[in-house]
């Protein structure tokens, strides 16, 4: 379109020159000098191909070359703007890519994390069970151990106590003759110095006896007296106490308490006495 207009216009000023340098002869008059001759107009054929009345008198070809640089700075700048843009988006893309991947490596670790502390929570409860089973039975071990040995000291006490009694019951069977013995000695002794301190009373017949109950200490010193069975007559058990009551003390009770204290406890300490005029006997 550029190079029709271009040579249009060319032809066009070429045309309009020529028609102006005629006009101006035939004002002027020019006639040649020697002879006259007849010129012929030139003319020039010249074809239109496009008339644009408005455009054909203005050429804008810097202000086309102006705009259509504006518009390629436009068009960079909008292309450079875009290109931005979708480096910010693809850094927002990566960014947010980052941060779902960092977000799902956190909910891993923290999955793992929980399903470890499970595991270790359900470890100690097994290991308190264990241990808890193992202190049961290790109790149960301990008491039924306790329960055995009680038994096993409960029957060794009850062989020693039954050897305890078997080895009493043997030195007893063999010290009786013996204690009988000192028994009687001390028995004679003890009628002998109640009939010494005796006083008869007029009222006493033969065959009257009277009971008398003896309390003394181990220094043989008589604590008490008391009637246990009465003869009847009053002044005769009166009497049989007062001959107790006069020996006071008897001397060799003592000496029996120091040397055998288990036949004074036993025989003497409280005692009855059969109190009979003609045949006083304990």
């Amino acid at each position: 379109m550029m190079r029709i207009q271009s040579s249009y216009s060319t032809a066009l000023v070429c045309s309009v020159t020529l028609h102006a340098v005629l006009l101006a002869l035939i004002i002027v008059g020019w006639t040649p000098e020697h002879k006259k001759t007849q010129v012929q107009p030139r003319y020039i054929k010249a074809t239109l191909l496009q008339m644009e009345p408005s455009k054909a008198p203005t050429i804008k070809k810097p202000t086309t070359t102006r705009t259509t640089n504006s518009d390629q700075q436009k068009k960079r700048a909008a292309e450079k703007k875009k290109a931005e843009a979708k480096k910010r988006e693809e850094r927002k893309q990566r960014k947010a890519k980052k941060q779902r991947a960092e977000k799902k490596q956190r909910e891993e670790r923290a999955i793992k994390e929980r399903a470890n502390q499970e595991k270790i929570r359900k470890q100690k409860l097994a290991d308190a069970k264990k241990q808890a089973e193992a202190k049961k039975q290790a109790e149960a071990r301990k008491l039924a151990e306790a329960k055995k040995q009680a038994a096993e000291k409960a029957r060794q006490k009850e062989l020693e106590l039954a050897f305890a009694d078997a080895l009493d019951d043997e030195e007893q069977f063999i010290s009786a003759g013996q204690n009988e013995q000192l028994v009687g000695s001390y028995s004679d002794y003890i009628v002998e110095r109640i009939a010494n301190n005796w006083s008869r009373p007029s009222s006493a017949r033969r065959g009257m006896e009277v009971v008398l109950s003896i309390q003394m200490v181990p220094t043989g010193q008589v604590v008490s007296v008391t009637v246990v069975k009465s003869s009847g007559n009053d002044a005769f058990d009166r009497s049989a106490e007062q001959a107790v009551y006069k020996v006071d003390r008897f001397d060799k009770i003592q000496e029996l308490s120091r040397a055998q204290p288990r036949v004074f406890e036993s025989t003497f300490r409280r005692f009855r006495l059969l109190f009979r005029p003609d045949d006083l006997r304990l």
